[in-house]
């Protein structure tokens, strides 16, 4: 049973009641704006899971939680649109399996509570070895992140194409921008997030959601608050796209291609555009999988993903650098057929079967997350409204939806020809990209058209430039 409630002004809780399970799962969410702070922000986050005033050091936070049957705390930072979304994540027993009647997910929501309205905080500031440690924790998970060469190659796809957006902005923020945190700004975030920020708890468990609300609801109203809703960004460049360049010491290269879908909010012609995507590339099925990887052998791995919160779709490939052109004007092939309706319609089938079978979750924190992401609707969508929803689109509809998609931006993680892989500098280019099959693809009629395919001969030039 879902239950929903404003405990607060823009504070939502959603519950669904369930016993279904011998767990339950709680995440407290809260979405701020995706700007400068960003750093700050995610180190304050890591802070309030470490411990509070009640348990302030790890022996007595972690004899808490071994009190609480083993419950688990976490903590998770991500974009939602234009928005920085930090949540804490817990863990539970479900109280179905409790000794002597006690709930756990109470106790869970109060230690949670402490742990965001009164951190380990002492003379307005969080400890200076506590803030350190997490510093060096952040720039570990960062720099990890861009050893790892796809995930790099999509962040800087991403930070091209939105780079005058806040979506551009690394959730972390970035090495630089964390050295450069000081203890006072991470006291800073802690007040403004309370202040500020928009907030979703999301429960899934058989505890009473009135109970958790309760808990929840005490604590905001001792507060001031001055909510914040981010607006996200959503529109489509016109005319040129763009092409950047880094080269790597890498044995495999990286092609990231990031479109505009045409959306103008998250759930604008959402149904349509999620079939749309899972056809072109997001299963073994899909048009990239079955064309551009095993027919044609040109890709390692090609597959494509919707950001909705954002209405972008990224399509990635691991590709030999020297087939560059050979995998994009076959990348772009698909999009061309997709759009003029060049489908099987077992695809279509398969599609929606596949989608349906991935909106049924196996474990509340499954369900919880998939709550937990909506925090920016004004509306909640339960999985069978959305499964629903894809049922009823038509080919008609994906063929309109994937006319709307147009190429912005090409990312090349190119590998620089050198054997060694202890090097980290890397140059970067910009410079005019030849694309001569997308004039098939931006053909008349095509709004996302690049008029300077078609005026100079197959040329196109990135608009950073300034040509």
């Amino acid at each position: 049973m879902l239950h929903i409630a404003m405990p607060a002004d823009k504070v939502r809780l959603v519950c669904v009641q369930t016993d279904r399970f011998k767990t339950s799962s709680l995440i407290i969410s809260a979405a701020l704006p995706l700007d400068e702070n960003a750093a700050a922000n995610a180190l304050m986050l890591r802070l309030l899971k470490r411990s509070c005033k009640k348990y302030p050091d790890f022996t007595l936070f972690y004899g808490k939680l071994d009190e609480l049957y083993g419950a688990t705390v976490s903590s998770e930072i991500s974009k939602s649109g234009d928005s920085q979304v930090l949540s804490l994540v817990v863990n539970c027993l479900d109280d179905r399996f409790a000794l002597d009647g006690e709930s756990i997910a109470e106790q869970c929501a109060e230690l949670s509570a402490e742990l965001i309205f009164a951190p380990n905080t002492k003379g307005g500031s969080f400890g200076a070895d506590a803030v350190a440690t997490e510093k060096r924790l952040l720039t570990q998970l960062v720099e990890e992140e861009m050893n790892n060469k796809g995930t790099y190659a999509e962040r800087r796809c991403i930070n091209h194409m939105c780079s005058n957006e806040p979506y551009g902005r690394d959730e972390y923020g970035t090495v630089e921008e964390i050295a450069a945190v000081k203890c006072a700004d991470v006291y800073a975030a802690w007040k403004r997030m309370l202040a500020n920020a928009v907030f979703q708890i999301t429960y899934v468990g058989s505890a009473s959601p009135e109970n958790i609300e309760k808990i929840f609801a005490s604590r905001f109203k001792k507060i001031k608050r001055e909510p914040v809703e981010t607006e996200t960004i959503f529109f489509k460049r016109g005319g040129r796209f763009c092409r950047h360049e880094e080269q790597f010491p890498v044995n495999q290269g990286k092609l990231i291609i990031g479109l505009r879908t045409g959306m103008q909010s998250s759930r604008d012609n959402l149904f349509a555009v999620m079939l749309t995507n899972d056809i072109l590339g997001g299963s073994t099925y899909s048009k990239l999988f079955a064309n551009v990887r095993e027919k044609m052998s040109l890709a390692y791995y090609c597959y494509s993903r919707l950001i909705k919160s954002k209405g972008i779709v990224l399509i990635e490939s691991g590709i030999d650098t020297d087939k560059e052109r050979t995998v994009s004007a076959a990348i772009v092939k698909q999009l061309g057929e997709l759009r003029d309706g060049r489908t099987d319609p077992e695809v279509y089938d398969a599609a929606k079967r596949s989608l349906r079978e991935r909106l049924t979750f196996s474990s509340p924190a499954s369900i919880a997350g998939w709550y937990a992401a909506q925090i920016n609707e004004q509306d909640i969508m339960t999985p069978d409204e959305v499964a629903d929803g894809i049922d009823a689109v038509t080919h008609e509809q994906v063929c309109e939806a994937a006319k709307k998609l147009s190429i912005d931006t090409i990312f090349m993680l190119a590998s620089d020809g050198k054997e060694t892989e202890n090097e980290t500098q890397f140059q970067t280019e910009r410079t005019p990209w030849s694309f001569a099959a997308c004039n098939a693809f931006y053909s008349a009629g095509n709004s996302g058209a690049c008029a300077c395919l078609r005026n100079s001969g197959g040329t196109v030039n990135c608009r950073n430039m300034g040509q």
